[in-house]
């Protein structure tokens, strides 16, 4: 299975990664890659029309197929989403001129409308989502005058998918409602923006102030495995907080984390993040800094699982009642 870093340095060169593809063949395997990438952002399983798996309640399909080569049906959505509490079809094109619209994306309202009656879902839990590599005039237009609000049509360029993808990757316990507010977020851009590119600035300051959301709330998380990590490669039983700084203070993927919210490694955030996630237990210190003794993995383990438990028991006293 391709790893998330792979896809996303695939997505950053995506004419290089399609180049090994036929010309005739590079718009089909662009919309499988593009379900690939929805795949990574939401951490779900991949299928295709080859081997779905319909007893997977929440995956990705590509409706397409590799056995032989062939593109998703022209009444379907290239892509099915099924997301946690929502629902995502997908259309993706590599045109970029006039025919954007009428030769691709008009009929996503159309397909969309048809997957939520015969799946039986709720116009208002499905979205359209519509990827191409740069929006034309005539689809901003068309997407703005849309006068269906309950099926929402979302434009993500590229480029915006590649943010996307990297806020996922770094925040990687993101959650698909996180994912479902951004695209309500560019429902709602679309429909207040002026222009094409007044749409396209906009979508700049949203995707970042979005991404610095994301990442503040996983903050806690990704510090706190990191840390571990740390504790690991030292391997003695009681490690210093100052030990795990000057560890992480070397790892590119903390210096980016941080640098995209804007904040600084501390003894402070460390100490918090380890505790709050319970993956150490603090000792009293013998000196200025304080001991930490990672948690051994089946003890984490076991309280993760308990928590799920007490979780479900919620869920299900809610539904008997």
């Amino acid at each position: 299975m391709t790893s998330p870093k792979t896809i996303l340095e695939n997505l950053k060169n995506l004419n290089q990664y399609l180049a090994q593809f036929d010309r005739s063949e590079q718009s089909t395997y662009f919309e499988k890659f593009i379900a690939e990438v929805l795949s990574r952002i939401l951490n779900l399983p991949f299928y295709t029309m080859d081997d779905d798996n319909t007893a997977v309640p929440h995956r990705i399909i590509w409706q397409g197929s590799t056995n032989p080569v062939s593109k998703a049906p022209l009444e379907k959505p290239d892509v099915v989403a099924y997301c946690y509490d929502f629902c995502l079809t997908i259309e993706a094109t590599l045109k970029t001129g006039v025919n954007q619209w009428t030769q691709e994306f008009a009929s996503s309202i159309r397909h969309c409308a048809n997957f939520c009656s015969q799946s039986r879902i709720q116009e208002k839990d499905a979205i359209a989502l519509l990827i191409c590599t740069k929006l034309h005039e005539d689809t901003y237009r068309s997407i703005k005058s849309n006068p269906k609000p309950e099926c929402k049509l979302i434009p993500i360029e590229v480029s915006e998918l590649v943010r996307i993808l990297e806020t996922s990757i770094l925040a990687f316990t993101m959650r698909h409602l996180e994912f479902r507010r951004l695209l309500n977020q560019v429902s709602d851009c679309i429909r207040t923006s002026s222009s094409l590119d007044n749409f396209q600035s906009d979508m700049d300051i949203l995707l970042t102030n979005w991404q610095k959301d994301v990442l503040k709330i996983e903050r806690s998380a990704i510090i706190s495995v990191k840390s571990y990590e740390a504790m690991r490669s030292i391997n003695r039983t009681h490690i210093s907080v100052g030990e795990i700084f000057s560890i992480l203070l070397k790892d590119q993927t903390i210096n980016e984390y941080l640098r995209i919210i804007g904040d600084k490694l501390s003894f402070d955030i460390i100490e918090e993040s380890l505790l709050q996630q319970g993956l150490a237990f603090q000792f009293s210190p013998t000196f200025d800094e304080k001991l930490f003794y990672p948690v051994p993995f089946a003890d984490f383990k076991e309280r993760g699982l308990r928590l799920i438990k007490a979780v479900e028991e919620g869920n299900g006293s809610l539904q008997c009642r």
